[in-house]
């Protein structure tokens, strides 16, 4: 057959185009499933991809940085997972970045693109110490209605204990420092200085591991006003000054100190009226009116003391039953199931013990 009539091989099995083929798909595989890899990371993931390093008594960050950047990857882990109520925690400067002032920005946004996002930080390294204290300068938002924002101590030694100090935060749109101090004998909550709860140490002592959480949770995105601002200007680990943990034993000895003096009194006041009035003739007519004044006001302070106890505002380390109406931040809230409150157990966050009226 001539050289020029032979037959021409299909387009479609030259080996350059097959291999131009494969080389194309394959970076096409790879640009798609790279980008998304870190979004569909789970919380076993997120758990060994943190690094093992060595506890730590001291740590600080003062969040300083440039516009926009991230926060400092030696510190602080950025978690990438899906929530249960379809919120998302993204490793994006959109959610979680430096506002160039010295403050830490989370913020909750939702869109149609990405849907439900937030951030959730967490320290790379752990902390231990028998005493000391943590604590946080943060501006929560100011409608918080929806909206969970969470600074949190939990357990790095195998344990889910966890104390969140934004449990009942201050919504006015200001900073407020917030502390947890600890000793071998109690451990104190405190905002801005003042003593909001004392409570008895762990059974377990206090010498244990923890890591420290930042986050900003959507409960309700009916509710919420997003997107959301959560501004940190702090955290610190270190050691507590003693005043703190001695300014808490004054108040409680105080009311024990004055309910005798106010008994005390109204025995004395008969008794100094019994021997001026002894001399005279009518003694009977003055002792009897004596008597006859000091029983009245006896009982409206006992009519009165119940009376306060029936409201039941919403308490930490308080057993509630099914059936209890609590009131928290100006709602009223129906308790679903027996439990003790703890610190992070508020009506808003724990949806499934309480019931909105």
């Amino acid at each position: 057959m001539p050289r020029h009539s032979a037959p021409l091989k299909p387009a479609w099995i030259r080996p350059r185009l097959v291999l131009t083929l494969a080389v194309a798909s394959a970076g096409l595989v790879t640009a798609i499933w790279l980008p998304t890899r870190n979004d569909s990371a789970d919380a076993s993931e997120w758990r060994r991809t943190i690094p093992t390093i060595p506890s730590l008594e001291e740590f600080s960050d003062e969040f300083r940085g440039p516009e926009g950047s991230t926060v400092d990857p030696q510190k602080w882990f950025l978690r990438t997972a899906t929530t249960g109520s379809g919120l998302t925690f993204r490793q994006s400067t959109r959610n979680a970045r430096l506002d160039g002032d010295g403050n830490l920005e989370i913020v909750a946004r939702e869109s149609e693109r990405s849907g439900l996002t937030s951030a959730q930080l967490v320290t790379k390294s752990m902390f231990r110490r028998a005493s000391g204290q943590v604590e946080a300068k943060i501006k929560v938002p100011g409608d918080g209605d929806g909206l969970r924002p969470a600074f949190a101590l939990f357990g790095a030694g195998g344990t889910n204990a966890a104390v969140n100090l934004l449990a009942d935060p201050v919504e006015d749109g200001d900073f407020h420092t917030y502390t947890l101090a600890w000793s071998p004998e109690s451990v104190a909550l405190s905002r801005d200085g003042e003593v909001l709860q004392q409570m008895a140490p762990p059974q377990n002592g206090t010498d244990q591991l923890f890591r420290l959480t930042l986050s900003l949770f959507v409960t309700d995105a009916r509710e919420a006003d997003l997107p959301a601002r959560m501004e940190v200007d702090f955290v610190r680990v270190g050691a507590s000054p003693e005043a703190p943990q001695q300014s808490a034993p004054p108040s409680s000895p105080a009311p024990e100190t004055t309910a005798p003096e106010t008994t005390a009194p109204a025995t004395t006041a008969p008794a100094t009226t019994a021997p001026a009035q002894s001399p005279t003739t009518p003694p009977v007519e003055e002792s009897t009116t004596p008597p006859a004044k000091t029983e009245p006001p006896a009982a409206p302070p006992t009519t009165s003391a119940p009376a306060a106890a029936a409201a039941k505002p919403w308490k930490t380390f308080t057993d509630y039953k099914a059936g209890d109406v609590v009131r928290f931040k100006g709602k009223d809230y129906r308790v679903l199931e027996a439990h003790t409150a703890l610190p992070g157990w508020e009506p808003t966050t724990l949806v499934s013990l309480f019931k909105k009226l």
